[in-house]
């Protein structure tokens, strides 16, 4: 396992240490399961939209009027 070092705010650390007492972690055990839920959410995140640029680049769009029935549901305009 590796060893990284991140400068972190005033605010950011108390929030971190707050986690940590809750929790009843360490500090590092704290900002490990941190920055590890993040990098799961953002590397899920890549994976779908490039799963949809994919699909985009093989002319695969979701149907005009499927998009019109999800605009108005939402209120929304297109």
């Amino acid at each position: 396992m590796g060893t990284l070092s991140i400068p972190l705010s005033s605010e950011d650390e108390a929030v971190l240490r707050r986690i940590a007492s809750v929790n009843r972690v360490t500090d590092s055990e704290a900002a490990a399961a941190g920055l590890h839920a993040y990098l799961k959410f953002e590397s899920e995140q890549i994976a779908k939209i490039r799963a949809g640029l994919d699909a985009a680049d093989r002319g695969e769009f979701v149907p005009d009027a499927e998009m019109d029935a999800f605009f108005a549901r939402h209120g929304a305009e297109n």
